[in-house]
């Protein structure tokens, strides 16, 4: 079982976007799997930097999509919305650095942190810009 499951209450109604956010998903589970399973603390060290990295390079990737197009079709949240993916760039960069610097392994309220900021984005703000990008023709 995953830690975190895509939901249809999650959809944007942006395939696009629906699609990254599966991916996503799919690098969280992949961090908090790698976390838990590892055999040592150098094992999970090595496994973990590699994914956290790969994480925090997708969600960069998609937060400028995102914002690439709110900006082109005017979306009038954009600033809050690239405030928010600021804040959660800073903190995925702050476990990176943590890890980094042979901070303990990810702790659980770590991983459920980014869990509930994930999901409050999605379901709240990202939803918000589903309903405007399907009403510019964006399906």
């Amino acid at each position: 079982m995953e830690f975190f499951e895509w939901d249809e209450s999650f959809s944007t109604k942006v395939q696009r976007f629906d699609d990254d956010h599966k991916k996503l998903l799919t690098l969280f589970n992949n961090v908090y799997h790698r976390v838990f399973e590892c055999e040592n603390l150098e094992e999970e060290r090595e496994l973990t930097q590699h994914t956290l990295v790969e994480l925090l390079d997708y969600v960069k990737y998609h937060f400028s999509a995102e914002e690439e197009l709110m900006i082109q079709l005017g979306y009038p949240q954009y600033l809050e919305h690239k405030k928010e993916h600021g804040s959660y760039i800073a903190e995925v960069n702050k476990f990176l650095d943590q890890h980094k610097k042979g901070a303990a392994a990810l702790s659980f309220p770590t991983f459920m942190f980014l869990k509930e900021w994930i999901t409050k984005h999605i379901l709240v703000r990202d939803k918000e810009y589903g309903q405007f990008f399907n009403d510019k023709g964006i399906k």
